[in-house]
Order: structure tokens, then sequence, then C-alpha cells
């Protein structure tokens, strides 16, 4: 088998590696590894369709729980059930490396996270938060992920995102974003 592919977020500083992708699983699970730099992470947020269980590999993997904030250590684990807000975080002055298993396997969070981190490097988001600067990707993004930052903002403008959504796959910009980030 072929060495996975590292994506790269420079905004946060980390690299994503997807060793076992939900087709290689046959969907019972996608299995991601990432190495994460001093002062990475990224926002509160939690997912509806799928569970993440963290498990740490070197260094101490900050992780906010709810509003629980714990640090794991190599060979520690914490499972991230349906609908719990929670973050990961590297508050050290060292790289760490932790893997994530999404269960079920989660093809659409695989293509969420490379057109994201291309998005990134292209120079078409905003913010530290890493919004695309284009509504159709927000919406593209918002679907594939499942990831909702948890805050009033994000609650009330997610109707209006799954608007976008059916309007940007009409106009195929799901599509480009496969072909020119996810094959």
């Amino acid at each position: 088998m072929p060495e996975p592919k590292t994506y790269y977020n420079p905004i946060n500083g980390e690299y994503t590696k997807i060793l076992e992708s939900a087709a290689d699983t046959n969907g019972a699970y996608s299995l991601l590894e990432v190495s994460l730099k001093p002062g990475g992470g990224n926002p509160l947020h939690y997912h509806t369709r799928f569970t993440e269980e963290f498990i740490a590999v070197k260094g101490s993997l900050g992780l906010q729980y709810q509003k629980q904030v714990l640090h794991l250590a190599p060979g520690e684990n914490k499972l991230v059930p349906i609908g719990v807000p929670h973050r990961f975080f590297n508050d050290s002055d060292e790289e760490i490396v932790f893997r994530v298993m999404l269960r079920k396997g989660q093809p659409g969070f695989e293509n969420f996270l490379k057109a994201m981190f291309g998005l990134v490097n292209d120079g078409k988001t905003i913010t530290k938060n890493q919004i695309p600067t284009n509504i159709y990707h927000i919406a593209i993004l918002y679907e594939w992920g499942d990831t909702h930052i948890a805050n009033i903002f994000f609650r009330i403008f997610a109707p209006l995102v799954r608007v976008f959504y059916k309007r940007a796959t009409r106009c195929g910009t799901d599509t480009e974003l496969l072909e020119k980030y996810c094959r």
C-alpha cells in the first residue's frame, strides 16, 4: 500500500494523513493521523453523523470536551459522542501527533479535509477560523464535513447555508471542488 498523502494547513500548523479511508474499511471507519505544531488547534465544534475517538501518539494532546479541558498522554484516548462540543489543540512547545477514528467511515469528512486545506493553501479563506471566501464553498464544506461550530451565529446561519448547498450542487460547484482537491 502506498504512503498516504499528507494534507497541510498552514493556518493552524496541521499536517493530516488519511491512514485508512471509509472506502478502505467498507464504511466502518475513517482513520486519520494528525501532526500539530505548537499553538495549533481548531475551534469548538460538534458532529451530528459520527463519533470521533482521539488517540494520543506523541506529546500531550489538548482536548476540550464540552467545558472540560483534558491532556492525553501517548496511548490514552477519548471518545467524543455525536453532538458533544469538542476541539483539539497543542498548548505545548513541541509538535504533537495523534490519531482520530471517525465511526462510521466518513468519505464526506475526508473530502471536507482535502478541500478545506486546499482552499487554505490557495488563499481562498479568511480569518484564522479558515472560512472560505465563496459562500458556495462554505455550504459544501459544511455539508461534507458535518462540522458545526458551537456558537449561536453558526446555529442561526445554518438553515441559510443549506439553501446555498442545494444551489451549489445544482451549479456543479461541489464537482469542481472534488476535481480540484479530492482526486
